[in-house]
């Protein structure tokens, strides 16, 4: 983690997350590749079925569960990729699969882990949090079990009529799943988002004023 004393900022970028709080972490899901497992396909059936990048083998679901959490949550450059299977413990799990340009969180809350053992990193009230893409073309990709929120706006596209939105492998609205050719990358807007077992890589996130506790206190801390 490098951080701008003059702004406040912390920065964390590929190769360079502080190792004490990466462990503590897994860097809050959101450590890249350094912490990203990626494993080898198992030959046929499931394995061999699982969402291959390029030539790169499967992705490993994160090994924490991590939900991100965010009073308003902007996709740039947003496109959904459908529905992957992703590697776990326990074989695979399904997951939807996003590539962004960049993202923005405002007052941005992110737990890893369960119980109290889970770990919380929250940002400064009333800041906006970024991700900016640096993978491949210059997008991050973003696997979530589950996505909700209310929809506020689709880059100038009509609204849903159905605001409310809940999205799972299981459960794709079709203006997500279908968008028309013109939209194929939009900037999708949710207010009171959560994005439930995250995993992103290809990415460098900025939070302003980080602050790192265990929930152990309780979910507001202490």
């Amino acid at each position: 983690m490098a951080a701008d004393s003059r702004t406040g900022t912390a920065r964390l970028v590929p190769g360079r997350v502080a190792r004490p709080l990466a462990a503590a972490l897994a860097v809050t899901c959101l450590a890249l590749l350094p912490h990203l497992d990626v494993g080898r396909p198992a030959g046929g059936g499931a394995g061999a079925a699982a969402e291959r990048l390029g030539t790169t083998p499967p992705v490993r679901a994160a090994k924490a569960p991590c939900v991100l959490r965010a009073d308003r949550l902007v996709l740039r450059g947003a496109r959904f990729r459908g529905v992957v299977s992703l590697r776990a413990g326990t074989g695979t799990v399904r997951a939807l699969k996003f590539t962004v340009r960049s993202l923005d969180a405002v007052d941005l809350d992110l737990t890893v882990g369960r119980g109290r053992a889970a770990m919380r990193l929250r940002a400064r009230p009333a800041t906006t949090s970024t991700l900016s893409g640096q993978g491949a073309g210059g997008v991050a990709t973003l696997y979530v079990r589950r996505l909700t929120g209310r929809v506020t706006g689709l880059g100038g596209s009509p609204l849903p009529a159905h605001r409310n939105l809940t999205v799972t492998p299981d459960s794709v609205p079709r203006w997500l799943a279908r968008p028309a050719p013109h939209a194929a990358t939009r900037t999708i807007t949710l207010a009171r988002a959560t994005a439930s077992q995250l995993t992103q890589f290809g990415g460098r996130l900025s939070i302003k004023g980080p602050q790192l506790r265990t929930t152990a206190r309780g979910r507001h801390g202490a």
